[in-house]
C-alpha cells in the first residue's frame, strides 16, 4: 500500500514536472526586445519585414539609384505613418547603410525613416535585423510583431513621460470651437510644399496637470488641418473632443498670440503623436508627473 502511494507520488511530481517545464519553454520561446531594437523602433517612422528582390535597384523613377539602393517586397508592415500607403507586396527602395551586408534574397526587419514618397515609397535605413539563418530554430509565425509589441510597450510610458516633461502645460479639457486659422500678412510664414494649414481648437480646461493655471480657462492650440507626411503624427481635434492636451508654446505657425474674448492670448499647439490623449489616461498621466 505504502508502496503503491509512492509511486503515485512520484507521478504527480513528474507531472507536474512537465507542465512547469513547458511553461518555462514557452516564456523562453516568446520573443523579446532587445535594447537596440528599442531605439531603433522608437527613430524610425517606418518598420517592416521584407525580402531583398534587387541590389543597386530602385522601385519607382524618380528615385536616384546608386550602389546603396535596393528593392525590397513587403512581406509584413510593422510601423507606418497613416498617411503613408504600404501594405504585404509591395516594394519599396531602401537606400541601404551597407550594401554589401546584404544579397539578393536575403529577409530582414527594416528600421527606416521615410525618404522620396512619389508613385512608391522610398526610404532611408537606420538599422536591421535579419531574419534567423538556415542552421537556427526558425521563429514562429509572427515572431516580429510580437517582437514589435514588445518593444512598443517598454517605448510607451518613457516616451510620454519625455513629452510630459518637454510640455509648457498638460490640461485636461473639451474643444468648445474649431475653425481655420487665416495667417495675417504680417505672419512670418514659410512657403512649402508641406504647408500645415493651420486650424485653431479654443479648448475649455477642466483641471490641469502640468503648469499654473489658466487664465478665463480657455486656450487657443494651433494645429495642422493637412494629412501630409509631414504632419501625419500631429492630432486633428474637433468640437466636443476631451481629452489631456500636452501644449507647448506655439513657435512653429510664426504668430505665437490670438484673440479670444476681445484679450490677445498665448497661442500652443499639440504636434506630437501622443500629445492628445483619451480621458481614461488620467491616472497614468498624473502617476508619471508625479516622478
Amino acid at each position: 500500500m505504502a508502496r503503491k502511494k509512492e509511486m503515485r507520488m512520484n507521478t504527480s511530481r513528474f507531472f507536474l514536472a512537465g507542465i512547469l517545464g513547458v511553461s518555462l519553454l514557452g516564456v523562453a520561446a516568446m520573443p523579446q526586445a532587445t535594447g537596440n531594437q528599442v531605439a531603433l523602433i522608437k527613430q524610425s517612422s517606418i518598420v517592416f519585414a521584407g525580402t531583398v528582390s534587387q541590389l543597386g535597384a530602385t522601385s519607382f523613377t524618380g528615385v536616384p539609384k546608386s550602389a546603396q539602393t535596393a528593392v525590397v517586397r513587403v512581406d509584413s508592415v510593422l510601423k507606418k505613418p497613416s498617411a503613408v500607403s504600404l501594405k504585404k507586396g509591395d516594394n519599396v527602395t531602401v537606400e541601404l547603410k551597407d550594401p554589401s551586408a546584404f544579397q539578393q534574397g536575403a529577409q530582414a526587419t527594416f528600421y527606416t525613416e521615410g525618404w522620396i514618397f512619389g508613385s512608391g515609397v522610398a526610404v532611408k535605413e537606420l538599422g536591421h535585423e535579419f531574419k534567423t539563418s538556415s542552421g537556427e530554430t526558425p521563429k514562429p509565425a509572427g515572431a516580429d510583431e510580437k517582437t514589435y509589441q514588445h518593444a512598443q510597450e517598454q517605448i510607451g510610458d518613457q516616451e510620454l513621460q519625455d513629452r510630459l516633461n518637454s510640455a509648457d502645460f498638460v490640461v485636461v479639457g473639451r474643444v468648445t470651437d474649431v475653425h481655420r486659422w487665416n495667417a495675417p500678412k504680417s505672419a512670418t510664414t514659410r512657403v512649402s510644399e508641406h504647408d500645415p494649414d493651420w486650424h485653431e481648437a479654443v479648448v475649455e480646461v477642466q483641471s490641469v496637470l502640468k503648469g499654473a493655471q489658466v487664465k478665463g480657462n480657455k486656450v487657443v492650440v494651433r494645429f495642422p488641418g493637412r494629412n501630409d507626411v509631414a504632419w501625419v503624427h500631429s492630432p486633428k481635434f474637433a468640437k466636443n473632443q476631451q481629452g489631456i492636451f500636452c501644449l507647448s508654446k506655439d513657435q512653429a505657425s510664426g504668430v505665437p498670440t490670438a484673440m479670444v474674448g476681445g484679450r490677445q492670448v498665448t497661442v500652443y499647439t499639440c504636434l506630437g503623436h501622443g500629445d492628445s490623449l483619451p480621458m481614461s489616461d488620467v491616472p497614468r498621466v498624473r502617476s508619471l508627473l508625479k516622478n
